[in-house]
């Protein structure tokens, strides 16, 4: 399989991904209780195999076929793996070893009563790779206009990804601040580092309001169709209102479109991309996960440190998605602008 085909193979692969555990998420508000074989299950675990088996295939043709000098390869052993391919085949790989363990546990505790147990922690850590690599291997195909919107889907899911992936607290400090505004900041980073335009930096908020819609309809809609079709009622006080959808950043779009003018200011102004990309995390970032704040479970108790962490984490992360994408550039990538 060839890296172009395998990065269209990715996308679709997470997208069934993504919608599967929206769906799984709505059955467990609406529903409750539920087994290994489920039909949101095998939703979400069709569309990692998707990726893992696209990577496996993608990873054994360049071995077998040499690398050519553009490529960003890793050598591991005897095999020659693209570094996007590489990324989300760990992704896949720790998404099936924790959907072992998944099973695992339905098999001696049977029902899930909670969403958070161990196996779904390491489930949604291994979608957070994943959606990675996808956004790595859509980055490759940035010189052609339908790879620059397949890079602007593959941001949206990666974002949207990481407003469900990281819960919880450590050391008192929401986890899900740190992995939304993060993964915003990364997501700018990555965009402005593809130096595409202006323009096509609010690509991943036009395809983030595209997937917030399939999220917010598809999950209550499947839920209510598949629960008559196993003679399951809903719950008497089922939301019937995407919980996962609910969830995500509402104001990315917004926010996206005013970093571009912000990196567009500092191209303008010849600023250096290192102080451009860390101004612009600093502020994105927290912007995104003003909604967590504000709404999230630790709403009305909010001290100053998380927000510090925020701003920095962001900061970095922007600067760490630019430098991802200047590391993937080659010259026969390179578009104007």
């Amino acid at each position: 399989m060839t890296v172009t085909r395998g990065a269209w193979s990715l996308l679709l692969g997470m997208t069934l991904l993504w919608l599967g555990v929206a769906w799984d998420g709505q059955w467990h508000v609406d529903v409750g209780p539920d087994t290994f074989f489920t039909a949101p299950h095998l939703m979400f675990y069709a569309g990692s195999g998707l990726i893992g088996l696209t990577s496996l295939a993608v990873v054994l043709t360049t071995t077998r076929r040499g690398a050519s000098d553009s490529d960003r390869i890793v050598r591991v052993g005897p095999f020659q793996a693209p570094i996007a391919f590489l990324v989300s085949g760990l992704g896949a790989a720790g998404h099936l070893l924790y959907g072992a363990t998944d099973l695992w546990w339905h098999t001696v505790y049977g029902f899930d009563i909670l969403a958070l147990t161990p196996s779904h922690i390491g489930l949604q850590l291994a979608m957070q790779t994943e959606s990675g690599g996808v956004v790595l291997a859509l980055l490759a195909l940035r010189a052609h206009r339908a790879g620059r919107w397949g890079l602007a889907g593959a941001g949206a899911l990666f974002l949207a990804s990481a407003s469900i992936s990281f819960d919880g607290q450590i050391f008192g400090i929401p986890v899900s601040l740190l992995g939304m505004g993060g993964a915003a900041a990364w997501t700018v980073g990555i965009v402005a580092g593809a130096d595409l335009g202006r323009w096509w930096m609010i690509g991943p908020g036009a395809a983030f309001l595209l997937l917030l819609g399939a999220t917010m309809v598809f999950p209550p809609y499947a839920t209510q169709i598949y629960a008559d079709a196993i003679d399951l009622r809903l719950r008497d006080n089922a939301v019937e209102l995407s919980i996962v959808g609910a969830a995500m950043p509402f104001l990315f779009p917004l926010i996206i479109a005013l970093a571009a003018g912000g990196v567009w200011l500092a191209r303008r102004r010849k600023i250096a991309p290192r102080r451009a990309m860390l101004a612009v995390g600093a502020v994105a970032g927290p912007a995104v996960a003003l909604q967590d704040m504000l709404f999230g479970e630790s709403a009305g108790d909010m001290s100053i440190l998380p927000v510090v962490l925020v701003v920095a984490a962001s900061a970095g992360l922007c600067w760490f998605g630019w430098q991802n994408a200047a590391l993937l550039r080659t010259p026969q990538l390179e578009v104007a602008r």
